[in-house]
């Protein structure tokens, strides 16, 4: 049984907790799942119940099998899954990241050779073992995390928003491991804004609102079940190939990386002057490269590209003209405060100092993250970190906006303002906007036109305008 007593626990530099007196049981064999807005305090509770809060004050324990664990107890039996699994890896390849823990722990190493296939074969990733994990999706990364911690065979197993960089297939890998600790008496806690994929699994529901629990329910509730919202509109009138012109052409794009050949293979792709998109694929399939190809993060080994008016472009030449939002926020987020990091570019492109002020204020309000205008960019939680860093990159005003995985973080309401943003983008400044996920969007009918990769190409391209 694992209990916690009126947890409180205020961030240094705080005035105000970001937990209060949170209470619950979870008993052997239970999944209980904490919901709430972004920011409502349910990371922190994870990171609370790991032991790995030391800077701000907390109050309150924590007590496990009738009693209080100590560190070693921690550090075995309670294994945490971060929401961003980039912060969780170590290792430069899958096996020493999955073997990491058990050698921690002394585990002998024909247990950890046992452990490390068990692991990795429950997450579909045995066949990439020697892969470098620098080069995984963020999907496969976050399923990496998961083999790295059952590695550890935990007794109680805490995963922060797990499906939120998975597939449909890496989400019923995830579950049928999940039913199987459940069965062998592993405790399950999840925080998450999407309860969809977990309704057969959970036992029971805390919402969470300021830190603290405003209820205990036995069914799920309806306002974080994003499938029951994927009929929702939110689709300004559409104006198909608005400008009529073409914004991003690519010809035979091929892209490799080494031991992974063709990443991208011969895709052609094109948007128009103020399109919609969404490229719609699993995780792995090329998404992510073709983003980072047309912002001119990377340059591609064959073929043509075109973005405006410039051949094969880097990001220098794209500066205030094309924005790519990264799978991962934290890696774009480097200053002290929220408001100096969407003033960032503007600040480059030489703007006045009063424009530079409208435009980080205009850009936060359309984000919903003015509130967090003075706040450290790192303190926040990952939902609130994508939201500023959307800020950052439509602050400049770009003709071209690439957004990557962009709703991780975000409850099921707050997908459907997101896309409302963009759309207003669209209709108000003639943004071209192309949207890579793994998952169909929360409004079937926002795109003007899906284009599905798979395997490094451009399958199908399916028009609605």
């Amino acid at each position: 049984m694992l209990e916690a007593n009126d947890l409180t626990y205020t961030y240094a530099g705080e005035s105000l907790p970001a937990l209060e007196n949170v209470s619950f049981r979870v008993g052997p064999g239970e999944c209980v799942c904490f919901c709430g807005h972004s920011g409502c305090g349910k990371t922190t509770l994870l990171l609370a119940l790991k032991g790995l809060l030391h800077e701000g004050t907390l109050e309150g324990e924590v007590r496990h099998g009738g009693g209080l664990p100590s560190g070693g107890d921690i550090l075995s039996g309670f294994g945490l899954v971060f929401q961003n699994a980039e912060s969780q890896l170590l290792c430069s390849t899958v096996f020493d990241e999955v073997a990491f823990g058990p050698e921690n722990l002394c585990i002998p190493p024909s247990e950890i050779n046992r452990r490390i296939v068990q692991a990795l074969t429950a997450v579909n990733l045995l066949e990439f073992g020697n892969r470098n994990v620098e080069r995984f999706s963020a999907g496969q990364k976050q399923r990496l995390c998961i083999a790295a911690v059952l590695s550890m065979h935990p007794r109680v197993l805490l995963l922060d928003e797990p499906t939120s960089q998975l597939d449909r297939k890496g989400r019923n890998d995830l579950l049928a491991v999940l039913s199987g600790l459940k069965e062998q008496g592993i405790s399950v806690i999840i925080a998450e804004h999407n309860i969809e994929p977990f309704v057969g699994l959970i036992d029971r529901y805390y919402t969470m609102s300021g830190g603290s629990i405003t209820g205990v329910l036995d069914h799920p509730p309806e306002q974080y079940r994003c499938g029951h919202l994927n009929g929702s509109t939110v689709h300004q009138p559409r104006r198909a190939a608005a400008y009529g012109s073409t914004l991003i052409s690519a010809e035979n794009l091929s892209v490799s990386y080494p031991g992974n050949p063709a990443v991208l293979d011969n895709v052609t792709f094109s948007a128009m002057k103020g399109e919609l998109v969404h490229l719609h694929g699993e995780n792995g399939c090329g998404k992510s490269t073709l983003l980072k190809a047309i912002a001119g993060a990377i340059r591609p080994d064959s073929g043509h590209l075109w973005v405006g008016n410039k051949d094969f472009p880097d990001t220098g030449e794209l500066l205030g003209k094309a924005a790519l939002l990264f799978q991962n926020p934290q890696r774009q987020l480097f200053e002290d405060t929220v408001a100096d990091e969407v003033a960032f570019t503007l600040k480059r492109l030489k703007l006045p100092p009063e424009e530079i002020v409208h435009r980080v204020r205009s850009a936060l309000a359309l984000c919903e993250a003015a509130h967090l205008s003075d706040r450290l960019p790192l303190t926040l939680s990952f939902g609130e970190q994508h939201r500023v860093a959307l800020a950052s990159v439509i602050a400049p005003d770009p003709e071209l906006v690439l957004l990557d995985e962009p709703f991780a973080g975000l409850d099921p309401t707050q997908r459907l303002r997101l896309l409302k943003t963009l759309s207003r983008l669209r209709e108000e400044r003639g943004t071209t906007i192309v949207i890579a996920s793994h998952d169909p969007l929360p409004d079937a009918e926002w795109a003007d036109r899906i284009v599905v990769m798979e395997n490094g190409r451009c399958v199908d391209k399916t028009d609605f305008g």
